[in-house]
């Protein structure tokens, strides 16, 4: 390092080192702060991001389940979300893969063996996140999730496509009910701003038909008044067709 630069040319130490690594409990306590925080209707709609993950650090760092555990950071948070979130999805993938190709006779735990082989040979890594996939797999957004690898087979892209096409269909007894998601940030501010357009639409509407119906009556009154001043015109005595004609113009025109 250059003699005028500020930045400590120290090596981590262990402790910090230790510090940076989640662990198992911390992940779900991040994924029940995370699912909580994007959940709020209310908050939901009007969070920024920043103010979002200082929300799920609040969240977190509050959980007596972590007592005796360094607190962290929302960037922290965020990042560890990220990675997550990430490598979940794709073992959504890889575990609907190994569901489809499932053979009589297999059990639970020779699907999980055979999703972590599909994981490692699209990946080139372990999958080991296990715990906050069985967290997150009955959630919606992750059951209709699953990304194909850049260098897996067509092959697994049309298992992974044909798995997120299943998830339409009614869950059986020992699957557990798939809790639904609220519309996004987006989704939320879009479908207001179409309302208030819809809204002002018909407001114009309504605005614009009065106005016509007011013009359509004044015409009416002008006709019925220059029908009255010829029948006024006509030498007396009138027909009875006339006669009634002209009586019915009067009590029209004046309200009688």
């Amino acid at each position: 390092m250059p003699s005028f630069s500020t930045q400590s040319t120290e090596e981590p130490t262990e402790n910090a080192l230790k510090r940076k690594i989640w662990s198992p409990k911390e992940d779900l306590v991040l994924i029940s702060a995370w699912l909580n925080t994007s959940k709020d209707p209310i908050v939901g709609n009007e969070q920024r991001l920043g103010s979002f993950w200082r929300r799920i650090q609040g969240y977190y760092n509050a959980s007596q389940d972590l007592e005796g555990l360094p607190r962290r950071e929302w960037t922290q948070c965020k990042q560890r979300w990220g990675r997550l979130n990430d490598q979940v999805c794709k073992f959504v993938g890889s575990y609907a893969a190994a569901q489809k190709e499932k053979s009589s006779g297999q059990n639970e735990n020779d699907v999980m063996k055979l999703a972590h082989e599909i994981f490692f040979n699209d990946y080139g890594i372990k999958f080991g996140l296990e715990h906050a996939w069985r967290e997150l797999r009955h959630d919606q957004k992750w059951c209709t999730s699953g990304k194909a690898p850049d260098g897996a087979s067509s092959k697994r892209r049309k298992v992974a496509d044909s798995a997120q096409s299943t998830t339409s269909m009614p869950a059986s007894e020992n699957d557990e009910e798939v809790e639904a998601r609220p519309p996004g940030v987006k989704a939320s501010k879009a479908s207001a701003k179409k309302s208030a357009s819809d809204n002002k639409d018909m407001k114009e509407f309504s605005s614009m038909w009065e106005m016509k119906q007011r013009d359509i009556e004044l015409k009416d009154k002008i006709r019925d008044k220059r029908i009255l001043e010829s029948l006024l015109a006509k030498p007396e005595p009138l027909n009875e067709i006339d006669m009634a004609l002209k009586t019915k113009l009067i009590r029209a025109i004046y309200d009688l």
